[in-house]
């Protein structure tokens, strides 16, 4: 019976550590969201704006890491790809369009 029960609670942690917060995409882009400082309905602006006020500080050459900057990156991207705001055309100076 201790072995069933222990097998039981084995078990129900592998489920747990599958369904936490962490490896819930909807958890990350809230978490990205709030590290930046930003609300619902974010522009692609207000985005690059808090990225680059986060990379003054997490930048290798300015005290932060190699590290802490990769994750502030990926974030970026994440914000930007979940909102739809990253860049799939630009427009050039003379006002043609051309894909990125």
């Amino acid at each position: 019976m201790f072995f069933h029960r222990r097998g039981e609670a084995k078990s129900a942690g592998a489920r747990d550590t599958a369904e936490s917060p962490a490896h819930n995409p909807w958890y990350q882009v809230h978490a990205a969201a709030t590290a930046f400082g930003l609300s619902v309905g974010y522009t692609r602006g207000e985005v690059d704006a808090a990225f680059r006020r986060l990379a003054r500080k997490a930048h290798p050459d300015v005290g932060g890491t190699h590290d802490m900057f990769e994750t502030l990156i990926a974030q970026r991207h994440l914000l930007l790809k979940e909102a739809g705001l990253t860049k799939t055309t630009r427009n050039n100076a003379i006002g043609g369009s051309e894909t990125a």
